[in-house]
């Protein structure tokens, strides 16, 4: 039972090896340049003046005891992946 544990987690261990091999090769590489989107990148400027404008509503809907300022507060906020859920769609 030992040896043939053994043997199993051998192959196991030169399976995972001939997988990394593939996964760091220069053909991964490359198809990973080629179909890399860069939709799917946030940038911290966008997310910067989202979360600002988000707060100044926010704010704001406090200050006048606004609900619908409030709703709209986060709509700002978390329709940041509205791009991100439309491409997903658009994939599938």
């Amino acid at each position: 039972e030992w040896e043939e544990r053994q043997k199993t987690r051998q192959l196991e261990m030169e399976a995972v090896s001939k997988a990394l091999a593939v996964l760091s090769g220069d053909d991964a590489h490359d198809l990973f340049t080629r179909t890399f989107n860069p939709a799917f990148v946030q940038t911290s400027q966008d997310s910067e003046r989202r979360t600002k404008a988000a707060q100044v509503l926010k704010q704001v809907a406090s200050k006048f005891n606004n609900p619908n300022l409030a709703t709209l507060a986060y709509q700002v906020k978390l329709d940041a992946f509205t791009r991100v859920k439309k491409a997903i769609d658009d994939m599938i």
